[in-house]
């Protein structure tokens, strides 16, 4: 009997899992179509041609391109483009986006097939379906921007931990150890405000996992393995233009999030501390510009709520409406975004800012925030493998929403961590449809 019992909780687990595929091909197919469409192959995001300028500079120079684009901003992603280009120049942006929407699609069957293996399953399909249809996040995989890259990757790292957690082979550990470390250094490769979260997940996974001693090792080696790949940025900037750093806009990005009368966003009328910077040498000046700013906020502890929470509310801010702050304007979703359609008849624009308005715009942020914690709560309640997934996607997120605290506040930061985000409101919204049951299935927990 027991032998049935369990061939009997095999059987529907193959149908999901096959179900999980047919949606991933058949959103991957669209997008071809999309693609096969669009006169570039693919969409220019809000940073776009700064990429596109980028990859320009290495296409003529080389990787040691002295290009100012490739040392102000992250010079990841436009190499990540640059090497697709051995598939052929003229179609290489077409290539980009083909290779975002095929990690995309795998990345969410992978994470929800791993989800599916747990007593989460009968929340994996609705999973599936808000994070692989969600509009702004399924179509950023055809713009040229990391956001789509670091959102598939988060997906398959939280995908691996969840796969490791469940099977608990001591073999494979290493081997799943080694593929999360890698793909967080590519994505802190493409965009180093992510380190932050990644150090903090690895250290949670390999501790759990691990004794102490052995944990401490694993830890050391793996951090490694991250560093590795933004270290070579700073190398490839350093042998170009002579600038020991990743990026040198970090303390231009702060400075823009703070002062005396700033909002905290790009859309501030009054915004920067005045800085004494005493340096011409750029990384430096760069340096004296953060720490700058972090006096400033240290000095002003007043000043401190009222910015974070704006930017709070900018980071979760929607895509568009009365209380929109961002640099989403090319986002691919307001070309027939329902709510862009109402904001030009004057009409409508006037309800849109109305005190109605504004009220279905702040219902709508605060119930998405709520969403989240309750999807969280309910993963806590659930303890053993349930809860460690819980802590791991929620601090995904916090470390993100963290960094914009002390940059700015954008909902474009969002994207990474939306897969992350729309999976925790999954399990809160489906939790509240079943009358807060919470509906899992009874499987034994490994952990």
């Amino acid at each position: 009997m027991a032998s049935k019992s369990k061939s009997d909780r095999m059987a529907p687990q193959r149908n999901l899992t096959k179900t999980f595929l047919y949606w991933a091909i058949a959103v991957f197919l669209i997008k071809l179509i999309i693609i096969s469409n669009i006169t570039q192959g693919a969409w220019t995001g809000a940073d776009g041609e700064n990429y596109l300028k980028g990859v320009t500079g290495l296409l003529s120079d080389g990787i040691f391109s002295k290009e100012s684009t490739l040392n102000y901003w992250p010079a990841g992603y436009p190499l990540i483009i640059y090497l697709l280009t051995i598939f052929g120049k003229s179609w290489v942006l077409a290539t980009l986006s083909i290779l975002q929407s095929a990690i995309f699609s795998f990345a969410v069957y992978f994470f929800t097939k791993q989800l599916s293996r747990t007593r989460l399953k009968n929340y994996s399909y609705f999973s599936l379906i808000l994070i692989l249809l969600n509009p702004t996040l399924s179509l950023s995989s055809i713009v040229i921007g990391y956001e789509s890259l670091a959102a598939s990757g988060s997906l398959v790292v939280i995908g691996i931990i969840i796969k490791d957690l469940i099977e608990s082979q001591e073999s494979r550990f290493l081997v799943n150890l080694g593929y999360t470390s890698v793909i967080l250094g590519i994505l802190t490769f493409m965009q180093p405000r992510l380190i932050v979260g990644s150090i903090i997940v690895l250290l949670i996974w390999v501790f759990i996992r691990k004794p102490i001693k052995i944990a401490a090792l694993c830890s050391i080696a793996s951090l490694l393995i991250l560093l590795f790949f933004p270290a070579t940025l700073i190398y490839r900037n350093q042998k170009s233009t002579g600038v020991t750093t990743i990026s040198t806009n970090l303390g231009v990005t702060m400075n823009i999030g703070a002062g005396d009368g700033a909002t905290g966003g790009y859309d501030s009328k009054k915004q920067g501390v005045i800085c004494d910077i005493t340096t011409t040498d750029i990384a430096k000046a760069d340096s004296e510009r953060v720490a700058c700013v972090l006096k400033w906020y240290i000095n002003n502890p007043s000043q401190v709520p009222k910015l974070f929470f704006n930017k709070s509310i900018y980071f979760w801010s929607p895509w568009s409406g009365p209380i929109v702050s961002g640099t989403m304007n090319r986002n691919p979703w307001l070309k027939i975004d329902p709510i862009k359609s109402i904001a030009k008849d004057p009409n409508g624009a006037k309800l849109l800012l109305s005190p109605f308005g504004k009220l279905v715009a702040w219902t709508w942020l605060l119930s998405g925030v709520f969403l989240l914690f309750y999807g969280f709560y309910i993963l806590w309640r659930a303890k053993f493998n349930e809860r460690i997934i819980g802590v791991v996607v929620l601090v995904v997120i916090l470390a993100s929403w963290a960094v914009t605290l002390i940059s700015i506040g954008d909902h474009r930061f969002r994207l990474p961590i939306m897969g992350m985000s729309l999976f925790l409101q999954a399990i809160g919204l489906k939790t509240l449809l079943k009358g807060g049951k919470v509906p899992m299935v009874e499987a034994p927990a490994l952990r």
